[in-house]
């Protein structure tokens, strides 16, 4: 038998074989640069400095991840905060140091001056293993776990294991599949994606959660933060406000809701 070679082929299995070598190759490069894609490490610019901020190490055998504990002394309820994609938690350190709370800001590892690199897997094992040791060192007093953006698929997949008493969640995502999808409709993204920070597979089982999403959202569609509270049901309560991405941390009712979140659980400890 003779064998037909590719320049003996018609022009459309010619023009079929290159399209599809090329759709096989941008597959093969998203799947390769999809780190670079999630993630988006950023140093730490200016260290804080503060007598109520203190800079702390967390050992994690594989890495050490640094951070701050803010308010150590206070009696409040504990709050553990987790950042965006492209965050250095320092940057918004600031304003938590007038709330009535022990707050806890730590960097994924590879953001700020944390080893070693980020996944979705050393995320929320992070995230956990941080609770475990906050609550060592304060214990007995409410926990309130906080997401932004990246970090609310975080919270969400973590909140099963450390059983906070609240949640806040602001520009939530039910997964990145889902998000991924919009943005790359032709690729075939719940086979390339690794780290799916699949947050509606625990949705149900979050306890009170105020969420905070913005219509005006052009990195996490609004539709998907609906979707979000609609997968956490009876116990979300929806903030809804006309912001760019990022733009609840800047907004005074934002920061008058959690304080009144933070009254409350303290109140309720307290009775």
């Amino acid at each position: 038998m003779i064998g037909i070679g590719l320049e003996d082929a018609a022009p459309w299995l010619r023009a079929a074989f290159w399209i599809g070598g090329a759709y096989l190759a941008l597959c093969a490069l998203l799947w390769a640069l999809q780190e670079k894609l999630v993630f988006h490490p950023r140093p730490v610019e200016t260290p804080p400095a503060h007598r109520d901020v203190v800079p702390i190490a967390i050992d994690r055998d594989d890495a050490v991840l640094r951070g701050w504990i803010v308010n150590p002394d206070t009696d409040g309820p504990l709050v553990v905060y987790f950042g965006g994609n492209a965050e250095e938690v320092s940057a918004n350190l600031w304003p938590w140091l007038q709330r009535q709370a022990t707050v806890l800001l730590v960097n994924y590892r590879g953001y700020g001056d944390s080893d070693g690199a980020p996944s979705e897997r050393v995320l929320v094992a992070d995230a956990i293993a941080n609770v475990h040791w906050l609550r060592e060192r304060h214990p007995n007093r409410p926990l309130v776990l906080l997401g932004h953006s990246l970090g609310t698929g975080v919270a969400a997949l973590a909140a099963q294991h450390v059983e906070p008493a609240a949640v806040i969640l602001i520009s939530p995502y039910r997964s990145l599949v889902r998000i991924a999808r919009k943005q790359f409709p032709i690729f075939p993204v719940r086979w390339l994606l690794r780290h799916p920070f699949a947050a509606e597979s625990t949705a149900h089982l979050l306890p009170r959660t105020l969420v905070f999403a913005s219509p005006t959202d052009r990195v996490v569609p609004f539709e998907e933060s609906l979707a979000m509270v609609q997968a956490i049901g009876a116990n979300a309560v929806l903030h809804r406000a006309d912001l760019p991405h990022g733009g609840f941390l800047g907004l005074p009712a934002f920061w008058m809701a959690v304080d009144a979140l933070l009254v409350d659980l303290a109140d309720s400890q307290s009775s």
